[in-house]
C-alpha cells in the first residue's frame, strides 16, 4: 500500500458509495435541467454549447448552483478515491488525485465565470476542466491494475468517447471561427456566426461530458470491489437519496 498524504474524508462505506454516485449524477442532472429550462425560455437555436444555458433567468441559477456543488463533490471524490483504493502505480495515482482536485476547482470557475460576461476566463476554465477531467481519468486508469479493476472497461469507453469528442469539438469550432472576423461582436452574435461549427461542436461537447460521467461512475465499481460489496448496495445507496 502506498503512503497516504493528508486526512481521509470521515465517510462511512455507504457514504463513500453515495459520494461516488453524486459525483456524476449531480452534474448530469444540472446540465439536462439547465438545458431544458433554457430551451423552454427561448434559446437562440439548437444545438448550442452547454454553457449557453448559463443565461439570466432560472437556468442560470440551476447551472451556477449545480456546477458549484458538482465541483465540490468531484474534489471530494478525487480525494476519497486517493485514500480508499490501492493502485498498482502509486506515484501516478498521487498525481491523478492532484489533477482531479484541479479539475474540480475549474468546474466551480465555470459556474462563476459565465460565457456572456467573462468569456476569456470561461474558456480557460472550461478547457482545464475538460482536459483535466480527461487526464485524471486516464492517469487513474493507468495507475490501477486493469486486469483486476472491475471499472476498467467502463473507463475505456468513457475515455475513448471523451477524447474523440474533445477533438471534434475543438476542430469544428476553430474551423468555424476562422471563417469570419469576430471583432466587435457580442457573444450571441459571435455564436450565431459560428453556428456552422457549433452544429458539430455542441453535440460533441454533450458526448464529451457524457464520457467523463461514465469515467467518474467507473471508479465506484472499484470501490465496491475493494469492499466486496454486494450488488444490492447500489439500490440501497439510491434509496438514501429519497
Amino acid at each position: 500500500m502506498h503512503q497516504r498524504y493528508g486526512r481521509r474524508l470521515p465517510l462511512t462505506q455507504e457514504q463513500g458509495y453515495l459520494l461516488a454516485l453524486l459525483s456524476w449524477l449531480v452534474p448530469t442532472i444540472t446540465v439536462i435541467l439547465a438545458m431544458v429550462v433554457h430551451l423552454a425560455q427561448g434559446a437562440r437555436t439548437f444545438p448550442i454549447f452547454i454553457s449557453e444555458t448559463d443565461y439570466p433567468g432560472p437556468q442560470r441559477v440551476i447551472f451556477t448552483m449545480g456546477l458549484i456543488i458538482s465541483g465540490i463533490l468531484q474534489m471530494m471524490y478525487s480525494w476519497h478515491l486517493y485514500h480508499e483504493i490501492s493502485p498498482e502505480k502509486s506515484r501516478l495515482w498521487n498525481a491523478s488525485c492532484v489533477v482531479g482536485l484541479g479539475a474540480g476547482i475549474h468546474v466551480i470557475f465555470i459556474a462563476i465565470y459565465d460565457m456572456y460576461d467573462h468569456i476569456n476566463p470561461h474558456i480557460y476554465a472550461s478547457m482545464v476542466a475538460f482536459g483535466g477531467g480527461l487526464l485524471w481519468a486516464i492517469m487513474g486508469h493507468i495507475a490501477l491494475d486493469s486486469s483486476s479493476s472491475p471499472g476498467a472497461n467502463m473507463r475505456k469507453i468513457g475515455i475513448t468517447v471523451s477524447m474523440i469528442s474533445l477533438i471534434v469539438m475543438i476542430t469544428s469550432f476553430q474551423y468555424a471561427v476562422s471563417t469570419f472576423d469576430g471583432t466587435g461582436l457580442t457573444t450571441e452574435q459571435f455564436l450565431n456566426q459560428a453556428q456552422i461549427g457549433i452544429n458539430f461542436a455542441g453535440p460533441a461537447e454533450y458526448f464529451l461530458v457524457g464520457g467523463l460521467m461514465v469515467a467518474l461512475a467507473s471508479f465506484r465499481r472499484d470501490l465496491m470491489e475493494r469492499d466486496g460489496a454486494s450488488p444490492e448496495i447500489q439500490g440501497e445507496t439510491k434509496q438514501s437519496l429519497e
